[in-house]
This record gives C-alpha cells, structure tokens and sequence, in this order.
C-alpha cells in the first residue's frame, strides 16, 4: 500500500481470489474479532444497538424498485445505530481509497460501518469492501457484511454496510451445490428476495452474481429484505463480496458476486 492506497489493479485482485473468483480460505485459528455486532431490527428502538445479535436489519415496508430521486430523503434517515467510527460513501469516491481505509481499521482495530446513499454510493461501497476483503484475505482476515436499512421504505437505496472481521472462515451446513442467483438491473427486489430466503430455509448453499451499479444496489437491497424475511426463522445473512469475470453476450465483464452465507441466530 503506498499513501493509503491499495495499489493492486482489478485483474490482480481477481487473480488473488483464487479460481473461479473465489477469495482464498484463511487457515486454522481462533475467531477474530467481530465486527459491528447489535441486535437484530426489532430489539432494539428503530434498530438501535442494544448489544448482542448481528446488525440491526432495518424496517418499513414497500415493493417498488429503488428511487434514484431522493430528495430531502436524508432528513428522514434513522441512523440511531450507527457507530462511531462510520465511514460515509460518496458515489463519486474511490473504492480504492475506501478500501484503504476499511484495512487500516481492521488491522488496529475494529471494521467500520459504510453508510450510503444511492446506487452509486452502494456500488462503490460494495467495491471497496471486496478491494479490502481480497487485500486483508493475504493477512489471515476474513470479511463479511450485513446490509442494514437507514429508511423505513426497503426499497429505496439507502444502506448501512455492518463490516465483521475473523480469523477463521464462517461455516455453514448446507445441500447440494452453489445455486447462483443472477440479478439484473430490471430484477424485482422483493422476488429476489424471496427467492433468497427460500433458499436458505432448503439449506442450499448461494451466491448472486451482478453486474452494473443497478444490477449490485438491487442484490444489497435484496439481502437486506431476506434477512427481514428470515427472521421469523431465526436465520440471518452474511455477505461476502468478490470480484468475478464473466461472459456475457461474448464480452469478457467483470461481475460482482456476493457469496450469502446464512448463520442461526
């Protein structure tokens, strides 16, 4: 890293995921130190931090497709259960940098929160999570997150990214193969979700795959609904974010994929 910057281009940081796109397994070891651990939505006022659980899952209700016209929207954000230590995302910001600054946190301390607004702002976050994922992997850590809503309307794209650190690989018991779900930039958010969380209820292993700033923000927005739909069955979801290439219509691409992995609560 030279001057807070992660100097590694994005075919390096695919190639250092392994094959297949897949970030390395860390070795045997203790489990780190968690990330910004709270109380699931709901156990706390608005999903504030009341100790304990995972990150708070966001409320309200809606089904529409993400509205890129905000307005005054962050009049009505609710961040009560943000930390101290919060990162905030710019659209325009690069992911680079971002990721510079998660892996600083991580080695001294612990991972910061990621908050956004807009699609952009959701894509680079996620970006810069992978950058550092794939970065801190070289190091023995490994990096999740949970997407939490900051707006009562869990369609609109604004999310707060809970980073977690560990030594250790999560594990999870599961069936049959991956099941790739693939999430377009016209893909419904509530059905995707829904089809997630079935999924996790049949024990199946998945991963979904974007491509594009709307393709990436409709996928966070759609973890975040199924770990709401999830938790009447005492499940929730972890994130893990890597970098893929894919082919699509005989172009080679650079696609996002997030492997879900579901823990019991």
């Amino acid at each position: 890293m030279s001057g807070g910057r992660l100097d590694h281009s994005l075919d390096s940081l695919i190639e250092a995921q392994g094959v297949g796109g897949r970030a390395p397994r860390a070795g045997a070891g203790g489990p780190g130190a968690g990330g910004q651990r709270m109380q699931p939505y709901g156990g706390g006022p608005r999903g504030g931090p009341v100790g304990g659980g995972g990150a708070p899952r966001g409320g309200g209700g809606g089904g529409r497709a993400p509205n890129a016209n905000l307005g005054k929207i962050s009049e009505e954000l609710d961040d009560s259960a943000t930390p101290n230590n919060a990162i905030k995302v710019g659209g325009n910001q690069d992911a680079k940098e971002i990721a510079a600054r998660i892996t600083e946190s991580c080695r001294v301390g612990e991972p910061p929160a990621l908050l956004t607004i807009g699609g952009q702002s959701i894509n680079q976050a996620v970006k810069a999570i992978a950058i550092a994922r794939a970065e801190l992997s070289r190091e023995g850590l490994q990096l999740s997150f949970q997407p939490a809503f900051r707006h009562t309307d869990r369609t609109k794209p604004l999310i707060a990214f809970y980073i977690a650190k560990e030594r250790a690989p999560r594990q999870q018991a599961t069936l049959g193969d991956d099941v790739v779900l693939t999430v377009a930039s016209q893909s419904k958010i509530v059905p995707v979700a829904g089809a997630i969380s079935g999924k996790v209820r049949e024990q199946l292993k998945i991963s979904l795959q974007a491509i594009g700033v709307d393709a990436v923000t409709n996928a966070v927005l759609a973890v975040g609904n199924a770990r709401l739909f999830l938790e009447q069955d005492n499940y929730d979801i972890r994130v893990e974010p890597e970098f893929e290439k894919v082919e699509k219509n005989g172009q080679l691409m650079t696609a996002m994929r997030l492997s879900l992995i579901a823990e019991a609560l």
